[in-house]
């Protein structure tokens, strides 16, 4: 076919093949397709689901609005408006506080500490056992007094009763052990109040 009616002008003047013809079908294809689509929309049952999808769109449109102006309301209630001139001092005021509780905590943990350092001086432990040192000469007046703080350290103080007088004794105690040989008594004493 040459250049003539029904192909493009700048196939004029030309032997040229004309597509014009594709072109048309091309475009009655496209047509036949959206009056398809436009039959499918015109349906009940399409408006239906359109219009159902509509309705979801906007209830989950007013739903996170809600949600979001909760949101805002609940930030307001903590840190005040953010265009307000004082929301930088409110910052500033819960960082100070902040910062106070743990100087606090830090403190207290010192004093536990030095606490725990000095408490070992104290006695925990105070016990006597009284008993007869000299079998039938004066009686059950002889004793032993143990006071120990928690680490085992403390002393025995002894105190021995006959028909002549009697005589006191310190002993030193460290870990639960004495440096100064022990009788029987305060060997007992010792173990009865040892935890270990």
């Amino acid at each position: 076919m040459t250049g003539g009616m029904g192909c493009a002008p700048a196939c004029a003047g030309y032997t040229c093949t004309c597509t014009h013809y594709s072109h048309l079908q091309r475009g009655n294809d496209m047509e036949q397709v959206l009056q398809s689509v436009d039959l499918v929309l015109n349906t009940v049952w399409a408006r239906l689901v359109f219009g159902v999808a509509a309705v979801a769109v906007l209830v989950i449109g007013v739903v996170l609005l809600v949600q979001w102006k909760h949101q805002c309301t609940r930030l307001a209630m903590v840190f005040g408006q953010a265009a307000d001139a004082s929301f930088y001092t409110r910052i500033d005021m819960l960082t100070r506080a902040f910062d106070q509780q743990t100087a606090t905590q830090n403190e207290l943990r010192a004093a536990c500490a030095d606490l725990e350092k000095t408490g070992h001086r104290f006695y925990d432990s105070v016990n006597i056992e009284h008993y007869d040192a000299f079998a039938g000469q004066a009686g059950k007046f002889s004793f032993s007094l143990l006071m120990l703080n928690r680490n085992g350290a403390g002393i025995i103080l002894t105190s021995l009763t006959s028909t002549q007088g009697s005589k006191v004794y310190v002993k030193r105690i460290e870990n639960w052990k004495s440096d100064a040989a022990l009788s029987r008594e305060e060997e007992e004493l010792l173990k009865k109040n040892n935890p270990l």
